[in-house]
């Protein structure tokens, strides 16, 4: 009996160890320019500790597309500004990641690709201090109820949207910069964005809303070619102090159904000589004076009224 007490034991202590052993972070590097590849480092990762921590730190020009798929706290980060370009002609995203949790992505330089980050499958991603650039597509995918974390990133010049927020995803910006896209800087749809101090410069629009709830705090839309912001039906907006000035078309264009709300915002200087532009049918707006600029929305009696009284 003692015998078979002390086997059980030996096991439980083995199985404790190897437990332990992996749960302990793996940290792994990555130097494209001896041709290691980052995929083949994932692939590892995947098969030993999905569930993290793992940390995989990369140097050099890396020429391949990423998929990062069911694993958890997991960062892949430069020190020394490496990139990763697209080798797919365009058919995939350069980093793809699906059904995971705490991935970090930090200080590259993403090229080409259908979109440079596609975050999907109710996954939680963490964008900082990346140039996200030059793809067929999106610069940033959001879908299927997953929240991205994006500081100080820029992501210009791609073939469509800067980022696309669909599919009761949630994304967060801050100080980040949306240039030079040839579809709107951010499309949101079905979602939740949030920007503080993020820009939005010289893209086809500045942001498209439509069904969904967007807040702004700080920053700047400006030289876009058409709106600074389109509200298309039942987007709720509110504005807290961004500057909207200089765009092609209005500042903010209101459609049915669309809602303002002008807390705090300078809306002047936008070039389709109205800068808040209120549809027909039913856009609704609140504190639309505050705003500084030409307009054409009318709020009810009863809301100027409450609002002298609250002055």
């Amino acid at each position: 009996m003692k015998q078979r007490t002390n086997v059980f034991a030996f096991f439980l202590l083995a199985a404790i160890g190897a437990a332990c052993q992996c749960a302990q972070a793996a940290n792994l590097s990555v130097n494209c320019e001896k041709h290691e590849s980052i995929s083949k480092a994932l692939r590892l990762l995947a098969k030993t500790n999905p569930q993290g921590p793992n940390k995989i730190t990369v140097s050099g020009d890396c020429n391949e597309n990423l998929v990062v798929q069911s694993m958890d706290r997991l960062t892949l980060i430069t020190g020394n500004g490496a990139s990763i370009t697209d080798s797919s002609s365009g058919s995939s995203a350069v980093v793809d990641i699906e059904d995971s949790h705490s991935v970090s992505l930090q200080g590259f330089t993403l090229n080409g690709g259908n979109e440079g980050v596609n975050c999907g499958s109710a996954s939680v991603c963490y964008l900082t201090s990346n140039t996200i650039q030059d793809g067929v597509g999106n610069g940033v995918f959001l879908s299927g109820g997953s929240h991205a974390f994006l500081e100080s990133n820029v992501i210009q010049n791609n073939g469509g949207r800067g980022s696309t927020v669909s599919g009761g995803s949630q994304m967060f910006s801050s100080n980040d910069v949306f240039q030079g896209n040839a579809a709107p800087g951010v499309d949101v749809g079905g979602s939740y964005f949030q920007a503080s101090n993020s820009n939005f410069l010289n893209n086809a629009v500045g942001l498209r809303v439509g069904l969904s709830t967007v807040q702004l705090r700080g920053g700047t839309i400006s030289g876009n070619l058409g709106d600074g912001m389109t509200l298309l039906g039942s987007a709720s907006v509110a504005f807290f102090g961004p500057t909207i000035t200089g765009n092609g078309a209005n500042g903010v264009h209101l459609e049915d159904g669309a809602f303002a709300g002008f807390v705090a915002a300078n809306v002047t200087g936008n070039l389709s000589g109205l800068d808040v532009d209120c549809e027909p049918q039913l856009p609704i707006t609140r504190f639309v004076d505050r705003t500084g600029g030409i307009t054409n929305c009318v709020e009810s009696a009863a809301n100027t009224a409450s609002r002298q009284t609250t002055k």
